[in-house]
């Protein structure tokens, strides 16, 4: 599967379903010396790909799940950025405790999501990488947000500055801003007092696509780890 290209300095790797890999992004900004990559999936072509990258390497993962980060058995990189969740299987990385921006532009924080502890997201120019840190959490059967984490994680998006959302393993890769935030601001209003969380089964279609709506949940694989 060739990189696709969204600016002169962003390509990604799409994700793929069979075996489970997350998108692969590598950010080489104008004059730099460095490519900055987002998460390292599980395929070899990603793999690869990371290995064949010349110069300064610095990886981020956003989360722990395996879909996103087995790949580092197999890569090396000048620095790792993680927090203090993943590192505890990474077992390596520099943690991001606060937000970190570099002289090239590159932004990386920490935003809190129902789908794992410890979610980070980069911010080049207009393009913020987001993972999984949008999806709803996997109980058995039951897809679900955290009323708490879904506040806050509205918060925090309102707070970004870049227009276009770009969400791992998503049909629609890159999303308006205005979009993804009216996805979950609708989901809020779901709440009910006294419950701490939001079930969002009846959302979702056989394919992971929305019901409700035209826009995505940023959650069309079929199976998540």
């Amino acid at each position: 599967m060739p990189l696709i290209q969204l600016t002169s300095e962003i390509s990604y790797l799409p994700s793929v379903e069979n075996p489970i890999s997350s998108d692969v992004i590598f950010i080489k900004p104008d004059g730099s010396d460095t490519t900055w990559i987002f998460d390292v999936g599980t395929s070899s072509e990603a793999a690869e790909l990371i290995k064949a990258v010349e110069g300064k390497k610095n990886i981020v993962i956003s989360h722990f799940h395996p879909d996103h980060i087995l790949n580092l058995l197999k890569v090396k990189c000048d620095t790792l950025y993680v927090t203090k969740y993943t590192k505890k299987y990474t077992r390596a990385g520099t943690i991001v405790d606060e937000e970190l921006s570099f002289p090239d532009g590159v932004k990386i924080y920490q935003i809190p999501s129902s789908h794992s502890k410890g979610s980070l997201v980069l911010e080049y120019k207009d393009y913020v990488f987001l993972g999984d840190a949008t999806y709803c959490h996997f109980r058995l059967s039951a897809r679900e947000y955290n009323v708490q984490l879904l506040e806050q994680m509205i918060k925090k998006m309102e707070e970004i500055q870049a227009p276009n959302f770009c969400l791992s393993h998503d049909k629609t890769f890159i999303q308006p801003k205005e979009s993804v935030l009216r996805i979950y601001k609708k989901i809020l209003s779901r709440r009910v007092n006294g419950n701490p969380t939001i079930n969002v089964n009846d959302f979702f279609n056989d394919d992971g696509g929305v019901k409700e709506s035209e826009d995505s949940l940023g959650n069309n694989v079929k199976v998540k780890i």
